[in-house]
């Protein structure tokens, strides 16, 4: 009886420690705020896990080629990424733009804004597909083994015949998501990864009468698979399109994209050649090290997914209520989704600290190894909390436009704190991937008290703060 009473204390005090969350005894438009940023953010997640699972599926029907089709993807994979990671970036200038429009009741001007994109996005992607025509080049520069260059450069070929496509995908998803609807997307997505299953395993090994292919099958086969993706949105987009017709010109259009979109997709960049950076240090402190740090990163990705939800949730509202000239809702917006995102990166921080052993076991036997990836996961669940907060105000100062710090905070801090502690305790002091891991913690502790300090006392704020109405000398005010 008392251990049963003892337990139900603990969930009670549970209960109340998460209420304001779950609805209790909380004003209604903070339930409301809160409902709002969930509807946006559980779609958006979804979404970003089919994205995830279609690499997935990529790599497992690979394997079965060896392992030297498998390096090949995965390099392949990455450079590809570090391309895409610019043009996703650029992107988010059609969202933001497409919410404030939303928020001033001008929808009609969020399409033009998705032209815009449109034009981008067919010119990203061309420049894309052609410089990945024979990147043999690239992958003898890189000191790549030579047994993979000719699978990376196959599959790379193959798989950016889909690169118009994919960045088409991006501005349409950030157009809807602008427009506060995140189930489309997330439908288009869930389609696209059923179809390139099922065509990526019989391109690859030449099943219902197509040709084996290797891994070109598989990058032919999840090239269509987006092309079919990004016309079921383009669809959707001419299915919606208001009737009114915008009066901003497309020269206007496109520069006011560029204006938000550039400077987040040198951000988006920038931070990825960081960690591009920081993997390169660590691969060099041996293979215990490089295979533990796979390992982690592999268990943490799931846990990042909600938070970045939960943040492009956020900018899409927060643009939509600086549009209305709604600071308080903007302010009521971060904060909620500030919570919701670390609550539940905190509990996952607390998983990978209580069960790390238990998890790093389902990837590896080898006790090195295990070892430290159980060390990577403990620093990982230091970080989680703060991590959270980070992705969710990055997203919000987005909404709010105010891409130019943001891209100076994260760039700075992300180069002076990843590859740098890669470098500095990691290489120089011995600490291993640990020490890399470590600059994990500063950068979050940095960054996320740099955006809070911008969120709430930067100089954007001024352009949307209520003002009272003034009373010219002299003007009889009735009563």
């Amino acid at each position: 009886m008392q251990g049963r009473a003892y337990f139900e204390g603990i969930l009670d005090r549970l209960k109340r420690w998460v209420a304001p969350l779950l609805g209790g005894g909380e004003r209604p438009e903070a339930a409301q705020t809160r409902k709002e940023v969930i509807d946006l953010a559980w779609p958006t997640a979804v979404a970003m896990l089919s994205d995830t699972a279609m690499g997935l599926i990529d790599t497992k029907l690979v394997a079965g080629l060896g392992s030297a089709a498998l390096g090949g993807v995965g390099i392949a994979t990455t450079i590809m990424w570090l391309n895409y990671s610019i043009v996703f970036g650029l992107m988010r200038g059609v969202k933001v733009r497409t919410s404030h429009a939303l928020g001033e009741g001008r929808p009609q001007d969020g399409l033009a804004y998705a032209r815009a994109g449109l034009f981008l996005a067919v010119l990203s992607g061309t420049f894309i597909w052609a410089l990945s025509r024979d990147a043999t080049w690239l992958f003898v520069r890189l000191g790549i083994d030579p047994a993979t260059i000719p699978y990376a450069r196959d599959f790379l070929a193959a798989r950016t015949w889909g690169a118009v496509s994919i960045c088409v995908i991006s501005t349409l998803v950030q157009y809807r998501q602008g427009l506060s609807d995140s189930r489309n997307p997330m439908i288009a997505g869930i389609l696209a990864n059923v179809i390139n299953a099922g065509l990526a395993w019989a391109l690859i090994y030449g099943h219902f009468g197509l040709p084996a292919l290797g891994v070109r099958g598989a990058g032919y086969g999840t090239a269509i698979a987006e092309t079919v993706e990004a016309l079921f949105l383009g669809w959707i987009v001419l299915r919606d399109r208001p009737a009114k017709v915008s009066l901003i010109s497309q020269r206007q259009a496109l520069r006011d994209v560029t204006s938000l979109g550039v400077p987040t997709g040198l951000q988006f960049g920038m931070e990825m050649l960081a960690f591009t950076a920081f993997t390169a240090v660590i691969g060099g402190l041996g293979t215990r090290e490089i295979a533990a740090h796979q390992i982690a990163m592999t268990v943490i990705r799931t846990s990042f997914l909600p938070g970045v939800a939960v943040a492009e949730a956020a900018s899409v509202l927060v643009g939509k209520s600086l549009g209305e000239r709604d600071l308080a809702k903007a302010d009521r917006v971060t904060r909620t989704s500030i919570a919701l995102a670390a609550v539940f990166m905190t509990v996952c921080g607390l998983g990978f600290a209580l069960f790390g052993g238990v998890i790093a076991r389902q990837f590896t036997h080898e006790a090195d190894v295990l070892r430290v990836v159980r060390n990577l996961l403990l620093v990982a669940a230091v970080f989680q909390l703060l991590d959270g907060v980070t992705i969710v105000l990055r997203g919000a100062l987005r909404g709010a436009k105010d891409v130019r710090v943001v891209m100076i905070i994260g760039i700075s801090v992300a180069w002076v704190c990843i590859p740098g502690a890669a470098y500095l305790l990691g290489k120089q002091l011995g600490l291993g991937a640990l020490g890399g891991w470590l600059g994990f913690v500063l950068e979050t502790t940095i960054a996320s008290t740099l955006f809070w300090l911008r969120w709430t006392r930067g100089s954007w704020r001024a352009g949307y703060a209520r003002t009272e109405v003034e009373v010219p000398a002299g003007a009889v005010v009735p009563a």
